[in-house]
């Protein structure tokens, strides 16, 4: 069971609707709401983004409140069984249900904190498939317009995109197996590179490559990805910094590498951003060319599963502008001066120009 502090939400009961006979009831013309089918552990599944372009995304699923929110569909929609559902009321019911899908994107379930950190990938996914089970369950709007019910809602909408994005992530991985090791058994000393791209030497400043990277925990807010979060902790761009680079001061972990399935939206936009800096930063140091970064981007991440090692290298730093100047909007986030102030010692960025 999860979500034992929503408010109007009971882990056994599901959602509380007590207070129905307090508000409205929203039904089509000719039928009432009915659950939807939707097959999240389909490999297609597809999660619709409602916000506008300007706005921070948010994926939705549920139909009905698909209908609702959509200016078409909800022309078949009437309220208290006899009268249109009205523009503004739409809208009032659409901000409470953001309300609880932005509340939920700013913190993961300890209890699905601790799955993901799980180093078995068949047990990872099994728990995970429980998780979104639960949400998919529970993710459905019966008509009762609730505040408390709309919040819930959007609440576990945000924790169902999120499972399902993690799901796929895991479902990449490859199967582990642990190995009884005898008492005995001596350990290696030396550390062996693990399987997948060799790692590319750090001999700048790892810890301002660091500070640069953690933008990633933040990045998903920016207008110009528009997307939701991966990276939910700086201890997960760790991770992913130790499966791309190495260096000598033991700051970085060594996990072996994993290849990550990103949800839609544009983030390779920053990690464009991110590899090129890094390259630039490091370059003065060492004689790895710019083809060796390209290529770990396009070995790592899906959203550039369509992308050629000739097109990513001609064009990794093209759209800078946008996104440094996306991320000097997020006023919010504690790791985006860190970015422009690692990003004003490359000279060519003219960085700024652009803040």
């Amino acid at each position: 069971m999860y979500f034992f502090n929503l408010p109007g939400f009971d882990p056994d009961l599901g959602i509380n609707l007590d207070d129905q006979g307090r508000f409205p009831y929203l039904r089509f013309v000719d039928h009432v709401f009915r659950r939807g089918k939707a097959d999240y552990l389909s490999h297609n599944f597809h999660f619709e983004n409602i916000a506008d372009k300007a706005a921070p995304p948010a994926f939705l699923s549920e139909p009905n409140l698909k209908a609702i929110f959509d200016p078409k569909d909800r022309k078949n929609i009437i309220v208290d069984h006899h009268s249109p559902i009205s523009e503004s009321y739409a809208d009032e019911l659409r901000a409470q249900f953001d309300r609880g899908y932005f509340d939920a994107m700013k913190e993961y379930p300890q209890q699905i904190v601790s799955i993901l950190c799980n180093p078995d990938s068949e047990s990872k996914i099994a728990h995970l498939e429980q998780f979104i089970e639960f949400c998919s369950y529970h993710l459905y709007f019966e008509g009762f317009a609730i505040p408390s019910c709309l919040y819930a809602l959007g609440f576990i909408q945000a924790y169902l995109v999120r499972g399902c994005g993690d799901r796929a992530n895991a479902l990449r991985l490859p199967k582990h197996k642990f190995p009884v090791v005898s008492q005995k058994q001596e350990l290696p000393v030396a550390e062996v590179q693990t399987k997948g791209p060799e790692r590319i030497p750090l001999d700048y400043a790892v810890d301002e490559i660091i500070s640069m990277w953690l933008i990633l925990v933040d990045a998903w807010k920016c207008k110009a990805v528009g997307s939701i979060q991966v990276f939910t902790s700086e201890e997960a761009v760790l991770q992913l910094l130790g499966m791309m680079f190495e260096e000598k001061g033991g700051r970085l972990p060594r996990p072996e590498h994993k290849y990550f399935e990103m949800p839609p939206g544009n983030y390779e936009r920053v990690l464009n951003l991110l590899m090129h800096a890094t390259y630039k930063l490091n370059t003065d140091r060492n004689n790895i060319g710019l083809d060796r970064y390209c290529q770990l981007l396009l070995d790592t991440f899906s959203c550039y599963s369509k992308t050629k090692l000739e097109s990513l290298r001609s064009n990794i730093n093209k759209a800078r502008g946008n996104i440094v100047q996306s991320i000097g909007n997020l006023t919010d986030s504690p790791h985006s001066k860190n970015v422009l102030k690692t990003l004003r010692k490359i000279n060519e960025y003219g960085v700024e120009d652009l803040t």
